[in-house]
């Protein structure tokens, strides 16, 4: 083989190489991104309205603003999800839920007992599932108000075509008729 052939041969070499380079990492590109799984949605969390509080009262004493021990509020829920990665047909749901106690200063009670809820609702608004919790919120000494973040684990089977979108997280207090009823007529609803 001649010099100028063997030169021929190496330019072509060298010009094929990085094209081939380039048309691999495009192919590569291309597979990964055929690979790739779809996101998929969270439910949404929320907190009921309704159930949003709890006002605890001196036990025989009508409700009144001198006869509370403590309120119990819940002000937020974070939700976060994640996937079964093989089938998509688990979903695991971690779910913050911000609960804060306060008494007034004439108040002697040491600590809140609040039971809360964690509901999994589809979209109509029925429940499929639902857990309740206790919790106690000891008051510092000397202090009027204590909060937590509580966070709940939950696993959630489904079947496709489901997914997190065709749900909802609902948190409150676990609350009784007259609980219930104090909440409405002081929340105007």
């Amino acid at each position: 083989m001649s010099i100028d052939r063997r030169l021929d041969a190496a330019r072509t070499v060298r010009t094929l190489v990085p094209a081939a380079l380039r048309l691999a990492a495009v192919a590569a590109a291309l597979a990964l991104a055929g690979c790739a799984q779809p996101t998929l949605p969270c439910p949404a969390a929320k907190i009921l309205r309704e159930a949003a509080s709890v006002t605890s009262f001196a036990p025989g004493q009508p409700p009144a603003r001198e006869t509370v021990q403590y309120v119990g509020r819940i002000s937020d829920a974070k939700l976060s999800c994640s996937y079964d990665p093989n089938t998509q047909e688990r979903l695991t749901v971690v779910l913050g839920v911000q609960i804060a106690a306060e008494r007034p200063p004439a108040s002697k009670v040491a600590a809140a007992e609040l039971r809360y809820f964690v509901a999994i609702v589809n979209l109509k608004g029925e429940v499929l599932a639902k857990r309740e919790f206790p919790l106690q919120l000891a008051f510092p000494p000397g202090g009027t108000t204590v909060s937590k973040v509580e966070e709940i684990h939950e696993f959630i089977p489904l079947k496709y075509p489901e997914n997190g979108g065709s749900l909802q997280i609902w948190t409150g207090f676990q609350l009784n008729d007259a609980e219930l009823q104090y909440n409405r007529a002081h929340l105007g609803g």
